[in-house]
């Protein structure tokens, strides 16, 4: 019995004794006796409390008891549970057609365990070899990885290569071979003419979070094509946002012919699996070939649903994304010198404690002493919270895994283990680092590499009709003359900023009629080199978007940018005044709802391949992003939290934490948020005493420029500006994130 963990006393003793009574020995659990969970929290019997960091092997990807899954479920249990699939039911329908669209698929099959959906994607592939490809009977065969964990049946367990799960429990079943994984040349050794399909999960969970070469899934997608083999990808664990990506082989832009999920399919409440295909495939199947009881029953296809929605309106692949990053980079921080392999991705990693010299277990049961639960697998370290997860509550249990890791080296050390130096302790760092601190932040980058930005003169520039509510253009006429010289020197003033601060100038024409055309962030976006043209959605500004393209492609036949990209037509998208590269977290902040729709992001996406996090603004005085948040150099976030939805805000402080800046109503009406940070100086229109006094404790200088006349209009230095230099170095980043 397993007696090592927190301390067990009254309560847990007994359940734990009821327990072992009577249940078979085939696990080895903590003795902690779970009562209760919330989010990312569990609770035990004794009043303990303890961070997940396991989250059921990825099952509580939505967090324990999400209140929309737990209404869905108590909806659903009011009505009808199981039916069988002797009968139709009213849910199954919706439920399986969200999830063929969210994959890309055409059919799917609804199991309930992952063993279960794997065991049919294996009984499609034999079929499809011999049906389609002709292979002789009873010579189908399926290549696996070694390492490989695709459940516990007989036959999976069979072409499995661990010992322990296969010892004593065959004969086993023929039909498989095994390769190394992420090795092609190992899986070509092992193919033959007799070859159906290959079966393999994209990240090794069991194996200790294993991710193959960068290019290795592409690389099999081409193999399968050229040899007629079937690429089937189970997406069990790896599944549903875990690696920051809504499934893992988007990370490489190919696709399987089918695709194994469950576990964070069923919201952590219920068992929901699926095997996912093409009609071309599924349709080997025939009534009477293959099923289960309890699949597609209507409380699972209900809470699957819901499971499903959550997943996008949280946008639960995309915080995974930008707080995978902070998760490996501080992994890797507090591992120091010692030989502890980092690898992972998403909120999904895993460290290697074979070569430091301490017990995987002891680890955890330590680990759990100081309240947080994890499991090992093998020598490594699994690390998969919920991703509903706080960047607060990741660095507490981060800091706990270093204190843990810190007491683990000190007692090997004691036996006599050498170690190379001491670990990185508690890191929740505070809001700045003085300037030359630590590693090279963008505002460190920006001092060896000129600015460069795209201005337009404010030759035309009035109010002249009023499409939000600081446009007044019967109090400019009032006042016309002297408002254009306020505007002409202050967009001068601007200018002589950044000429001090080396940035090379681009310059827009202005265009008689089109006096907002002197916001050029709202022309477009550029990133890595790449322009996405505006499409706006007020018909007074639509005049601007052939004047910006054909200024755009004056600058790509200059090299300025090297591509240019519109949106679709019956989208609106108004540029970098709603799109916001962080380059600190690696993601493009998205605003919509008052000016640029949520599917813009998918836009972004695909022209520049970088994650997203839509904030929605619900307040049409700041109708733009920019107007209400500003990505300064160090990472810091400026905002104005009343401008957002309450979602957006929740969002928002959950994955910035303590780098979130509030201003007060007086600095966002003077639009002091519109900002533009270079390095380490702020460029703004207006600064109270208190934000001055909270930035320059950041480390950073203010310079306020009177943009004032550009207020009447509803923008300041920001919206004045468009960055032509944002570089995302992205593919450096993907590829930090894989294991070495």
């Amino acid at each position: 019995m397993n007696t090592a963990g927190p301390e067990v006393d009254g309560t847990a003793r007994e359940a734990i004794a009821r327990e072992r009574a009577v249940c078979a020995r085939n696990y080895d659990p903590l003795p902690i006796v779970i009562e209760r969970g919330e989010d990312v929290w569990l609770h035990d019997t004794e009043g303990r409390r303890y961070l997940d960091f396991m989250s059921a092997y990825s099952a509580v990807a939505h967090g324990h008891r999400h209140p929309r899954l737990v209404a869905a479920a108590q909806a659903q249990l009011a009505r009808v549970c199981i039916t069988s699939r002797a009968f139709h039911n009213d849910r199954l329908g919706p439920f399986l057609e969200e999830l063929c669209r969210v994959s890309g698929f055409e059919r799917a099959l609804p199991m309930n365990t992952g063993a279960e959906a794997v065991e049919t994607a294996i009984k499609a592939a034999r079929r499809w070899g011999y049906r389609v490809k002709g292979i002789a009977p009873g010579r189908a065969t399926i290549l696996a990885a070694r390492g490989n964990f695709h459940g516990r049946t007989t036959t999976i367990v069979g072409f499995s290569s661990d010992p322990s799960t296969r010892a004593d429990f065959g004969p086993f079943d023929g039909g498989f071979r095994l390769f190394d994984f992420g090795d092609l040349a190992s899986l070509e050794a092992a193919a033959g003419d007799d070859v159906c399909a290959v079966l393999v999960e994209p990240i090794q969970g069991e194996a200790g979070v294993i991710v193959p070469p960068e290019g290795w899934l592409r690389a099999l997608r081409d193999w399968c094509d050229r040899n007629r083999v079937l690429l089937i990808l189970d997406e069990v664990q790896s599944g549903l946002g875990r690696t920051g990506r809504l499934f893992a082989f988007e990370h490489e832009s190919m696709r399987p012919d089918a695709l194994v999920v469950g576990k964070a399919l069923g919201g952590g409440i219920v068992p929901v699996s699926a095997f996912v295909a093409n009609a071309a495939l599924m349709d080997v199947f025939e009534p009477g070939s293959h099923g289960s009881t309890f699949g597609g029953n209507p409380l699972a296809a209900a809470v699957g649903l819901e499971a499903l929605r959550v997943l996008q309106d949280e946008q639960l692949a995309e915080r995974s994304a930008v707080l995978g990053r902070h998760l490996i980079a501080r992994l890797r921080a507090i591992a120091g010198g010692q030989p502890i392999a980092v690898r992972g991705r998403g909120l999904w990693a895993g460290f290697d404690l074979h070569d430091s010299g301490i017990d995987a277990h002891a680890f955890v049961e330590r680990l759990a002493r100081r309240g947080v639960l994890t499991k090992e697998a093998h020598d490594a370290i699994r690390i998969a919270p919920p991703l509903t997860i706080t960047k607060a509550q990741l660095d507490w249990g981060l800091d706990r895994i270093a204190e843990t890791l810190d007491e683990c080296l000190r007692a090997s050390t004691a036996k006599g283990v050498e170690h190379t130096r001491p670990l990185e302790r508690s890191q929740s760092q505070p809001r700045s680092a003085a300037p030359g601190n630590g590693p090279a932040t963008p505002a460190d980058r920006e001092q060896n590499h000129p600015v460069h930005v795209l201005l337009c003169p404010p030759d035309h520039f009035q109010v002249r009709y009023r499409i939000n509510p600081w446009m007044h253009p019967e109090a400019w006429s009032l006042d016309a003359s002297r408002l254009s010289r306020e505007a002409r020197a202050g967009w001068q003033e601007l200018l002589a900023a950044y000429r001090r601060l080396g940035a090379r100038i681009e310059t827009m024409t202005p265009q008689p009629g089109s006096p907002d055309l002197v916001f050029t962030a709202n022309a477009a976006v550029v990133l890595d080199g790449k322009a996405l043209l505006a499409r706006f959605r007020n018909p007074e500004r639509r005049a601007e978007e052939a004047h910006g393209r054909r200024t755009f492609e004056a600058l790509r036949s200059r090299g300025t940018v090297e591509s240019v990209h519109e949106v679709d037509e019956n989208l609106h998208f108004e540029g970098a005044g709603d799109a916001i590269w962080d380059a600190n977290r690696q993601v493009m902040w998205m605003g919509y709802g008052q000016r640029s729709d949520f599917a813009a992001r998918d836009a972004v996406r695909r022209v520049f391949g970088v994650d997203t996090l839509s904030l929605e603004l619900m307040s049409p005085s700041f109708y733009h992003l920019d107007t209400c948040l500003c990505v300064l150099s160090r990472g810091e976030i400026l905002w104005y939290p009343p401008a957002f939805a309450e979602a957006s805000q929740r969002l928002l402080r959950s994955v910035v934490g303590g780098d979130a800046i509030e201003v007060d109503d007086e600095d966002a009406a003077r639009f002091a948020v519109n900002a533009v940070c270079i390095g380490d100086e702020v460029l703004l229109c207006h600064a109270s005493q208190q934000l001055r006094e909270v930035l320059e404790a950041c480390g950073y200088r203010v310079r306020v420029i009177a943009l004032d006349a550009f207020n009447r209009s509803g923008g300041a230095a920001c919206c004045l500006t468009l960055r032509l230099d944002q570089r995302s170095g992205i593919r450096t980043a993907a590829k930090n994130e894989l294991a070495a």
